[in-house]
């Protein structure tokens, strides 16, 4: 009786509704969710990766089928269309590269936008008015730091660090900065190595490396031995960063900049692990990881060539969190995204780590190169330590 009382609530009298209801309900589950397109304009995130339009919020069976249908760059312009938004009747759109992802559409302009002109995109029936912000048209950008930073640097220093407050343009600070030793009054000539446009900025464009020409700095070599090195122990040296130096919008510098130092003795001793001092940072909390060396260590190469790792039933665990270089680059720091656990972690230093002169762990910048022996030296070293009780 009860299974038939059970048949019947299915298949009798004024189950119908029911059976409606759980008929729509899993056609409903089969369906996709339909796609709610939002349409984004992505400014440049560096010279080498334009502006560009993505429209997201597309379900998976609609991305099929816009990649089955291998629609050409022209064809596209049926389905996605950006136009000036106040260029008049019948100018033709704006020609460019259309991609299929995952998830999205991306466009890529053949030439990229204007800064300051809004364009209309149009993505079958969602459309939205996107433009990048105006062009500066006073000057703005300033330096905001030259490292090294101290007082005082070795006379064999290799490598200075330009640092600016907004992207700057592809020439290179051979073309405009100055080395003026103080003392005698007269210009440091043939200091640098000459470079080329574009070479030896960071990827944004925010940092020039000044290098020092290796030839003169390193002894005995014949730059050396004719010229010496740029810089001379005892002396006091201004290097002068001009306004004319264009920043990303051609525009100069808001002003000029001048950094003043004095060099003292060379430093040639290689880096060595033994002479760091690690101050571990207690168990369940975020404080930072501070780390000391007994003399400066390379700006621009510090922040990358050392990291925190955990070791885990799977392998090692990178350490993710927060970098900061302080005391004129004798202490690097991290701040954890997450508390630090109870147990050891291991500091890792990659070996190309290097001080301002060009000194490397275990091997000093003067020594002369071992080829063979290089092929077999460690690409990184480490250095155990323990968090402290909470």
């Amino acid at each position: 009786m009860g299974r038939k009382r059970g048949r019947e609530s299915f298949s009798g009298k004024g189950s119908r509704p029911l059976l409606c209801v759980l008929v729509a309900a899993l056609v409903a589950c089969g369906r996709p969710e339909p796609s709610h397109p939002t349409i984004v304009l992505h400014p440049a995130a560096s010279r080498v990766l334009p502006a560009y339009v993505e429209i997201t919020g597309l379900n998976a069976p609609d991305v099929r089928a816009l990649r089955a249908r291998g629609l050409s760059d022209h064809d596209w312009r049926s389905v996605l269309t950006i136009a000036v938004a106040d260029a008049p009747s019948g100018t033709p759109p704006v020609e460019g590269h259309y991609v299929v992802k995952d998830a999205s559409v991306t466009f890529t302009p053949l030439f990229p936008f204007d800064p300051g002109r809004a364009y209309r995109v149009t993505f079958e029936k969602t459309s939205a008015v996107v433009g990048l912000p105006p062009v500066a048209t006073e000057p703005s950008t300033v330096v905001t730091a030259v490292h090294p930073s101290a007082e005082v640097v070795p006379d064999n220093l290799l490598r200075m660090y330009i640092e600016f407050s907004a992207p700057m343009g592809t020439a290179g600070g051979d073309e405009y900065v100055k080395l003026i030793d103080d003392t005698t009054g007269k210009e440091v000539t043939d200091a640098f190595v000459p470079v080329g446009r574009g070479e030896f900025w960071s990827p944004d464009h925010t940092r020039y490396t000044l290098i020092f020409d290796p030839g003169r700095v390193k002894s005995g070599v014949f730059l050396n031995r004719q010229s010496g090195r740029p810089l001379s122990d005892g002396h006091r040296y201004t290097l002068q960063i001009p306004q004319g130096w264009k920043d990303g919008n051609s525009l100069p510098l808001k002003s000029p900049y001048a950094h003043r130092f004095r060099a003292g003795p060379e430093v040639s001793a290689p880096l060595t692990l033994s002479s760091w001092k690690v101050a571990a940072p207690r168990a369940g909390t975020r404080d930072p990881l501070v780390v000391t060396f007994p003399r400066p260590l390379d700006h621009g190469i510090l922040v990358r060539a050392l990291s925190v790792e955990r070791m885990r039933g799977m392998g090692p665990l990178t350490i993710d969190g927060e970098v900061a270089l302080l005391a004129n680059d004798t202490q690097w720091s991290l701040t954890p995204d997450e508390v630090w656990l109870t147990g050891e972690y291991t500091l890792v230093a990659q070996a190309f780590l290097e001080d301002p002169e060009g000194n490397q762990i275990g091997r000093a910048f003067e020594a002369a190169v071992d080829e063979k022996n290089d092929e077999h030296a460690p690409q990184s070293y480490r250095l155990a330590f323990k968090t402290r009780e909470p």
